[in-house]
């Protein structure tokens, strides 16, 4: 779980150190370098956490519904409904990526699963819930 101490930081070195932490991610052009630095720096529970939350995104902007998306990425549908309301409030970032997600079709093989697993449970309940 990460922690943030409860005390304040400066303004001018909190700018200080945000802005040096996006210097690093936006000067890293290459995956492997990408993926060697993410793997010092992040758990690999956070990674997981972030890549979920960036699927969940994607998946609610193709208007995969709560239930199929908390399904197939194993997460519970207020996970799900969070990050709807992030997406509304906040969500010009994961637009962005998204957007590079959907130029590379990246993620198309997760949406498919998505849909036809549901579709697979409500063959195995009988058609019926």
């Amino acid at each position: 779980m990460t922690h943030v101490s409860r005390k304040k930081l400066p303004n001018k070195i909190l700018r200080q150190i945000l802005d040096s932490f996006l210097y690093v991610l936006t000067d890293i052009k290459d995956k492997e370098a990408m993926a060697e630095f993410l793997d010092s720096f992040l758990s690999p529970t956070e990674k997981l956490m972030l890549a979920k939350r960036l699927a969940i995104a994607f998946l609610l902007t193709e208007r995969v519904e709560e239930s199929k998306i908390a399904e197939t990425l194993n997460v519970t549908r207020p996970t799900v409904a969070r990050m709807q309301l992030w997406l509304e409030n906040h969500g010009s970032g994961y637009h962005f990526a998204i957007d590079k997600i959907k130029k590379q079709k990246m993620l198309e093989a997760l949406k498919d699963f998505a849909i036809k697993a549901t579709a697979k449970a409500i063959g195995w309940a009988g058609g019926r819930f």
